[in-house]
């Protein structure tokens, strides 16, 4: 038992070491051109096949960072590993043309244990927004197109941004707990535009335009669940669940480079090596509910909003507005407990989001909704293999604008095991 403990963290370590130094874009929208990038359904497999639900989920058996008033329910004596991988692909449509591309690769890693009896902790490594996008465009004026002809321009953007997390709960009396997040902001969003001009006028030069934008800073959320029991013996009750995400100015290193080419010269205009500045994280307010019947039957809704109107990038204002998402998730089990028919033990989950995002582009306010399902494969010692798909659509054609429609799927495994305790004999 020992060997295999070692050698989960020894993958552990392994897979941190690759997630953190090899972060793939994991996304191609050109709506992650704009903020601090894409910000997907949060959390891991379990939760969203139940359409990304967290605030009044409150799980023994698994890991739920988004709540962080929710580690303290699990046993005294237990250890949870949870890693998970994604996969998807999306489609693009445009009035006039479509196009897709596909993404994946590895989505978060975390651990979970006891301190006390009323004291949980969790830490881990999770995705929190991406960049990803390739446009070409061409020049539409007619004056300029007379006199100068078919302009091209090219925006490229990649990267993303981590958050590693280290959180505690408590439980200061009876049903209740309270908890909080420190989670660490870090990653890297490169941005270049190219002015590409005919071959035809050599009397213009091609533009390059480059941005790199490192970031690193802290943050503080804090968690609150309180269990309100209708039949405890028969295991029905429910759950009130609220987070609050604080405002925070992250810390952001620009490196900036123009130039200009023509031919094989190359003449650089400007550059800034190390421009600091801020990027605003705006205050997240959410709550939810959730309904257990019989340790069978689980749904919960929830409602979270953050205004990021006034949010400041850089210094430059954003086309960034209030966004609030409504979300509702549903879970299933016939029976946990049944050791004669394993189909009874499985979870069934389904969900659904609709989010008015915080981009507001040509008049729109860009709009998401997105249904999802899971399962949950049980093992030994409350062990589960977690698997969700999520199908959405994100956008308009309309005034120039793209309709996304995605499908995201979602593997992580949740490793359970009883590590804390005392041997009777040596």
């Amino acid at each position: 038992m020992q060997n295999i403990k070692r050698t989960f963290l020894t993958s552990a370590l392994i897979i941190v070491s690759i997630f953190a130094q090899a972060q793939s874009i994991n996304t191609y929208s050109p709506y992650s051109r704009y903020g601090v990038g894409q910000i997907p359904t949060r959390g891991f497999a379990g939760t969203k096949g139940m359409g990304g639900i967290s605030q009044a989920v409150r799980n023994p058996y698994g890991i739920n960072y988004l709540n962080p008033a929710s580690y303290s329910t699990q046993d005294s004596m237990s250890f949870i590993l949870d890693f998970g991988f994604e996969t998807g692909a999306t489609r693009y449509e445009s009035q006039d043309q479509s196009t897709k591309n596909g993404f994946g690769g590895i989505h978060h890693i975390a651990i979970s244990f006891p301190v006390t009896k009323w004291w949980g902790a969790s830490l881990g490594l999770v995705p929190y927004s991406q960049v990803g996008y390739q446009i070409k465009e061409y020049e539409t004026d007619i004056n300029t197109l007379s006199s100068i002809g078919r302009i091209k321009y090219y925006h490229r953007g990649s990267g993303g941004i981590n958050q590693a997390f280290i959180g505690h709960a408590f439980k200061p009396i009876k049903n209740l707990s309270v908890g909080f997040n420190l989670s660490y902001f870090f990653g890297k969003l490169d941005y270049s535009n190219k002015v590409e001009f005919p071959i035809d006028k050599p009397e213009y030069y091609n533009t390059t335009e480059s941005n790199s934008i490192s970031i690193s800073d802290m943050a503080l959320s804090f968690g609150t669940q309180y269990t309100a029991y209708i039949d405890k013996k028969e295991k029905s009750f429910f759950i009130f669940g609220a987070t609050l995400d604080n405002e925070t100015k992250i810390r952001a290193k620009r490196k900036y480079l123009y130039q200009w080419v023509s031919g094989n010269a190359t003449d650089t205009i400007a550059f800034k090596d190390s421009a600091y500045g801020q990027i605003t994280f705006p205050k997240n307010i959410s709550i939810g509910v959730s309904y257990t019947y019989k340790n069978k039957l689980f749904t919960s809704v929830e409602f979270s909003t953050q205004d990021w109107t006034n949010a400041s990038f850089l210094g430059s204002k954003q086309p960034l507005t209030n966004s609030n998402t409504y979300r509702f998730g549903l879970e299933y089990t016939p029976n946990r407990y049944d050791l004669r028919s394993y189909i009874k033990r499985i979870s069934y989950r389904f969900g659904y989001h609709y989010s008015n995002t915080y981009l507001k582009l040509n008049g729109h306010q860009i709009n998401e909704m997105a249904f999802s399902t899971g399962l949950g494969f049980p093992f030994r010692n409350n062990t589960k293999f977690n698997a969700s798909f999520e199908w959405g659509k994100r956008g308009t054609t309309n005034d120039g604008l793209i309709k996304e429609t995605y499908g995201i799927f979602s593997l992580s495994l949740t490793f359970y095991d009883f590590w804390f305790i005392k041997r009777k004999y040596n």
